[in-house]
C-alpha cells in the first residue's frame, strides 16, 4: 500500500473531499446554493453578479458550481481508493473500512444537497445528517490518507495514539458535536447554521433557535479551545499543532471582528477557516495515532523474561 500511485489516490480523495466540504461552507456563508436553478447543472444564464469584490461573495452561481464539482469528484475517488484497498492483502482495516464512509457520507450529501437545491424542505435531523455525513467523510478520508502513507512496505500502520493524539481527537470529537448543534441552535436563515464558531455573542438571528443550545455552543467552543491548546503544549513542535492553534486565533478574530462589525461580510473566509481548524486538528490526530510497524518498540525476550517475578 505504499507505492507512489497508491498514496497519490488517497491523497487525492482526501484534497477532493476537504475542498468539498470547503466549498459547502462558503456556498452556505454567501447564500450562494440556490442559483442555479437546478441539479447538477446549472442555468446558462446563470453569470457573475456585477460590482465590487463583496458583491462577487455573494449569491454567486458559480461557487455552487465549483461545490458540486468537488463533490461530485469527491465521491468517485472515494469509491475507487475503496476498491483499490479492498483488493490489497497488505492493507490495514482503516484503508479499507474508511473510504467506504466517505463513500456514504458523498451519497447522503449529494441527495439532501440535490433536494434543497430544488426546493424540498427537510428537518433539522436531516440537515445534522447532511453535514455529520460530510464531515465524517472528510476525516475518513485525511486519515485514510495518512494510514496509506505511514504504511511500511507490506505491512499497515500501527494505531498507537500519543497523549498529544488524543487531546487532539477529544478535541475533533468536542467540534463535531458543536457543529452540529449549531443547527438545531440556529434561527431561520441564520448564519449559525453555516460552518462557524459562536461570535462572542447571542444573535438577534438565533431568536426562534434554542436558548439552551445556544448557550451550549459556548462551552462546545470553550472546551474545543482548552483541548487545542493543550494538544499544541503537548508537542509544540508538530506543525500541524502549530497551525492548529494559528488557525484558532483566525477564527476568533474573524468572530470578533463579524460581532463587533454587526456584518457578515468575512462569512466565507470565517467558514473556512473553521473547516480547515477542524481538518488540520484530524490531520494532528491521525499523524499522532498511526506509525510505522517498524517503529514500533516490542520488548525482546530477555527483557520479558527478567521481568518476570
Amino acid at each position: 500500500m505504499s507505492n507512489p500511485a497508491t498514496r497519490r489516490l488517497f491523497s487525492a480523495a482526501a484534497l477532493f473531499t476537504l475542498l468539498a466540504v470547503a466549498m459547502g461552507s462558503v456556498v452556505c456563508a454567501t447564500q450562494s446554493g440556490f442559483e442555479c436553478g437546478h441539479w447538477p447543472g446549472c442555468d446558462a444564464n446563470a453569470l457573475l453578479p456585477n460590482g465590487p469584490l463583496t458583491a462577487a461573495l455573494f449569491k454567486n452561481p458559480w461557487i455552487e458550481m465549483v461545490h458540486r464539482t468537488s463533490a461530485i469528484l469527491a465521491g468517485p475517488t472515494a469509491l475507487i481508493a475503496a476498491v483499490v484497498a479492498a483488493r490489497r492483502r497488505d492493507a490495514g482495516a482503516l484503508v479499507k473500512v474508511l473510504p467506504w464512509v466517505a463513500v456514504a457520507g458523498a451519497i447522503v450529501a449529494g441527495y439532501v444537497g440535490r433536494g434543497v437545491v430544488i426546493g424540498q424542505r427537510f428537518p433539522a435531523w436531516v440537515s445534522a445528517a447532511d453535514l455529520g455525513s460530510a464531515l465524517a467523510a472528510m476525516m475518513a478520508t485525511l486519515v485514510a490518507a495518512v494510514a496509506v502513507r505511514r504504511a511500511a512496505p507490506g505491512t499497515p500502520a500501527v494505531w498507537a495514539p500519543s497523549r498529544q493524539a488524543r487531546l487532539a481527537w477529544s478535541a475533533v470529537g468536542v467540534l463535531l458535536v458543536m457543529h452540529l448543534v449549531s443547527l438545531y441552535a440556529a434561527g431561520p436563515g441564520s448564519y449559525t447554521r453555516c460552518m462557524s464558531w459562536p461570535v462572542w455573542g447571542l444573535l438577534s438571528a438565533d431568536a426562534a433557535g434554542s436558548l439552551p443550545l445556544q448557550y451550549a455552543r459556548f462551552a462546545l467552543a470553550g472546551l474545543a479551545a482548552l483541548l487545542i491548546v493543550a494538544a499544541f503544549a503537548a508537542g509544540p513542535r508538530a506543525r500541524a499543532a502549530q497551525a492548529s492553534v494559528a488557525l484558532l486565533v483566525i477564527v476568533a478574530a474573524l468572530g470578533a471582528f463579524i460581532r463587533v462589525t454587526g456584518t457578515d461580510d468575512l462569512g466565507a473566509p470565517y467558514s473556512v477557516a473553521t473547516v480547515a481548524l477542524l481538518w488540520t486538528l484530524t490531520l494532528l490526530a491521525a499523524r499522532g495515532s498511526l506509525l510505522r510497524s517498524h517503529t514500533r518498540t516490542i520488548p525482546s525476550v530477555d527483557a520479558v523474561a527478567t521481568s518476570r517475578p
